[in-house]
């Protein structure tokens, strides 16, 4: 006779929470905390953080200097890596779920391969927070090319397996944009890296005007085609939802 009333009181205790918002919520934070720290370096340390070397005029600061250098900007920067972390974690763990469902078995160790890069890319990303090219840059430097390194290997197996060897199972239409969306930041990502190599080695060996700003600006297409690509969770776990409740977290 009361066991309806236990039920409802049991559900008014648990917190369904889309896994969709937690996806925006992890590329939201950095997002926001990447384009203040930019307009602030900018507007107060403009000439400091466009200083180089051999004293040649630019426009755009690096995003070494925008969140490493100077405050509040390294700790605007820092405090939405550390918040946003155990999310971002969280989520690697959803999709790799989502992708040993969707993706063919016999490519489950592919797959372990890419999620594995990804965790590694995610502990870098603490790692250039943690250490600034300032302060620490021999650790920042690590920290910097493994980031780049797992970022891009990641991206490109995530975007074969869902190409090539995902399962034959009805395909919706938000999976079929993310699938395009994701191939579209890869490019734009590995572009964005090469030119900025460029523009760096070109600035080092000839110290042109301007030539280190068009490196900074590349800088920032990498970083925004990054977020791109892991934007694109959104629509892969459109449709999961994870629960808190007293007995833990479960998801569906």
């Amino acid at each position: 006779m009361y066991l309806p009333l236990h039920n409802v009181y049991e559900k008014r205790r648990v917190v369904r929470i889309p896994v969709s918002k937690l996806g925006f919520l992890t590329v939201l934070l950095p997002l926001l905390a990447f384009i203040i720290c930019i307009i602030l370096t900018m507007y107060k340390d403009f000439d400091k953080a466009n200083n180089t070397h051999c004293n040649v005029p630019n426009i755009f600061p690096s995003i070494s200097a925008s969140i490493g250098n100077y405050e509040p900007q390294r700790t605007i920067w820092k405090t939405a890596i550390y918040i946003h972390a155990p999310i971002r974690f969280f989520i690697v763990y959803l999709r790799w779920k989502y992708y040993r469902d969707v993706i063919l078995e016999h490519c489950i160790i592919v797959v372990n391969i890419a999620v594995s890069l990804n965790i590694v890319e995610n502990l870098s990303l603490i790692g250039l927070t943690y250490w600034t090219s300032s302060l620490n840059y021999p650790y920042h430097e690590v920290c910097f090319k493994t980031f780049i390194g797992t970022s891009i290997f990641h991206m490109l197996l995530i975007c074969i397996l869902l190409t090539q060897h995902r399962r034959k199972s009805h395909t919706t239409h938000l999976e079929r944009n993310s699938i395009k969306l994701k191939w579209r930041a890869f490019f734009i990502n590995v572009v964005s890296f090469a030119i900025a190599a460029y523009f760096f080695l070109r600035h080092n060996r000839l110290c042109e005007p301007y030539v280190y700003s068009m490196f900074g600006f590349c800088e920032y297409i990498v970083v925004f085609s990054n977020i791109s690509f892991h934007m694109t969770t959104v629509y892969d776990l459109k449709r999961r939802n994870v629960y808190l409740s007293i007995k833990g977290i479960t998801f569906d």
